[in-house]
């Protein structure tokens, strides 16, 4: 109709849409009281029905003859609210026949198409959608003119229109799709399209993450992470365990440096099934050890890296993928010689290789190594050429390591350097998403600060400290954790906050690991704090889950506490 327009209508907020439910629920049940419900349960009803008035009103209706919670429990069948509001259209009975009414307004191609759009979980692009529902032998134009008249149907919403236009379909929708491929006998197709096309897009992005390009294969990949992990599920209930294997050590660093460490859960529950005589296992391992090691379980780190034999991953292996590596960091703070000796080899091996994002990896973790032994004028040389072959690759997370450890070897004698190199390390690696390597950029800049700035200058590196902690808690990672621990102790010596320091040294060394106080420091402390209080004060043996999470606990109160007073005194 000429003139016409189509007015899009959104979902309801979930704080709309949870009134609404509580008005409705009032209606059905006078003496319901929305406050009085357990905590989070009428939300998660709400977006169990996408915040759709349809479905909240028709929840809420429920309340007539069962709880809150019994009604989120059973909320996974379509047909479950059934009937549920009196007076209404039959077609807006359920949710079922409101859906069903929808789709037979649909075109034929439209409804396949529909149907076999409850694949994807989360959202989708246009290269996506072909890949996995169009026809075979059609164009993707083809593939968009169908999308197109679902979006306009309000069958498919359109997620955001950036440089990659994304495309979702409602879960109530989702669900509804899911039954007509079921019906037809084509779930099982559908699903492993899906992965194999997921596990191939990994493929291509974990090449491209080594490349110039790896800002633009974050950006293309990871908006598909309940993606991967829904294929990743899939292939492992069909046993489809090398396939598996392929999706994981592609999206290892994709995921494990960008994420969290799910991808290690992943890896290793596909340990257990997978074939240990194929060429990715070993990268499994190694996946499932980083995780192990960085998330706090060094004994299951530990019994990984046994389980690798020796064996390496191939070259274009990402990054967290070698269990040897994981040996050589877990050797870094007791045994360095060990550690240097690794990264040596691996340096050679890669020039013989001619895998310069390997050798970048190994010259910056060879540098940083001989630099904790001891032994700067060695290690100095080692660093400015993993800088020098770092440019040459123009890969963010290359040439974030590589400036990170020409900073680790000037912080004493060039401080003022080493901050700009850190800064520089953490802007590029936060222009990726890569939190591992932003995270440790920022934490030793922030170390840089405390230990050399003045003192108009501490209260910046108080606030990039307590950042760090945060940072830290966020991504998990006890490794980086307590070595944030060990620089706020030194920081807080500094400032003479000696109980807040002692109690941080005797949590840090009771957890096994190297005091960050030298003797003659505590001595200077404990004059100053008194030693019944630092004997009272002396806390149980630490582990991450216990005397870890109070350390940082009381890292960030007492930085907190150090800002407040300094902003007090300015004023």
């Amino acid at each position: 109709m000429e003139g016409e327009q189509i007015i899009a209508v959104a979902p309801l907020s979930v704080g709309d849409a949870m009134r609404l439910f509580g008005e409705r629920a009032r209606a059905s049940a006078p003496g319901f009281v929305l406050d009085a419900q357990p905590v989070g349960a009428v939300a998660e009803i709400c977006r169990r029905v996408d915040c759709l008035p349809l479905g909240v009103e028709l929840a809420a209706a429920r309340m007539r003859v069962m709880s809150v919670s019994d009604v989120a429990r059973r909320l996974d069948r379509l047909g479950f609210l059934r009937g549920a509001m009196r007076g209404a259209l039959p077609r807006q009975q359920s949710l079922t026949a409101t859906i069903d009414w929808s789709y037979r307004l649909l075109s034929e191609s439209e409804q396949v198409f529909f149907a076999r759009l409850s694949v994807f979980a989360g959202s989708f692009d246009l290269a996506a959608a072909h890949g996995v529902c169009g026809v075979v032998g059609s164009a993707e134009d083809d593939t968009l003119e169908v999308l197109a008249g679902l979006v306009d149907k309000s069958m498919v919403v359109v997620r955001s229109m950036t440089d990659h236009t994304r495309y979702g379909v409602l879960e109530t929708l989702r669900a509804y799709g899911q039954e007509r491929l079921q019906d037809n006998g084509i779930d099982a197709e559908f699903e492993t399209r899906h992965a194999v096309y997921y596990t191939e897009l990994a493929e291509r992005a974990g090449a491209g993450m080594h490349g110039p390009q790896e800002q633009e294969w974050v950006q293309r990949v990871l908006p598909d992470y309940d993606n991967l992990r829904a294929a990743f599920e899939s292939v492992l209930a069909d046993g489809r365990f090398e396939l598996g294997m392929r999706l994981v050590t592609s999206v290892a660093e994709l995921i494990g440096l960008r994420i969290g460490y799910e991808v290690a859960q992943w890896a290793d529950r596909l340990i257990a099934v997978a074939d240990p005589q194929h060429p990715l296992f070993v990268a499994v391992v190694g996946t499932a050890a980083r995780g192990a090691w960085n998330g706090g379980d060094p004994e299951r780190a530990r019994s990984l890296v046994e389980l690798a034999d020796g064996r390496i991953p191939g070259r274009g292996a990402g990054r967290v993928c070698y269990p040897a590596d994981v040996a050589a960091d877990m050797s870094l703070f007791n045994d360095p010689d060990r550690a240097v000796a690794h990264w040596e080899a691996e340096a050679e091996r890669a020039r013989r290789e001619d895998d310069p994002i390997r050798l970048v990896q190994a010259l910056s973790a060879l540098a940083y190594s001989q630099g904790l032994r001891g032994r700067p004028e060695v290690a100095l040389p080692v660093a400015k050429e993993a800088v020098q072959v770092a440019d040459t690759t123009a890969n963010p997370t290359a040439r974030s390591m590589a400036y990170f450890s020409l900073g680790f070897l000037l912080k004493k004698s060039e401080p003022v350097r080493a901050t700009a190199l850190f800064d520089r390390a953490a802007s590029l690696a936060g222009a990726v998403q890569n939190f591992w390597w932003y995270g440790i950029a920022l934490m030793e800049g922030a170390a840089t600060r405390a230990s050399r700035s003045e003192p108009k200058e501490c209260p910046e590196a108080a606030r990039m400290l307590v950042a760090v902690h945060d940072h830290w808690e966020r991504v998990g990672d006890w490794v980086e954790q307590w070595v944030a621990l060990r620089y706020t102790t030194r920081f807080l010596a500094r400032l003479g906050a000696a109980d807040d320091a002692l109690f941080l040294h005797r949590v840090i060394v009771d957890a096994g690991h190297p005091p960050p106080l030298r003797p003659d420091q505590l001595d200077v402390l404990v004059d100053g704090s008194g030693t019944e209080r630092f004997d009272a004060g002396e806390p149980t043996r630490a582990s991450a889950g216990g005397g870890g999470t109070v350390a940082v606990a009381r890292a960030r109160s007492s930085l907190q506490r150090y800002l407040a007073e300094t902003a007090d005194s300015a004023t």
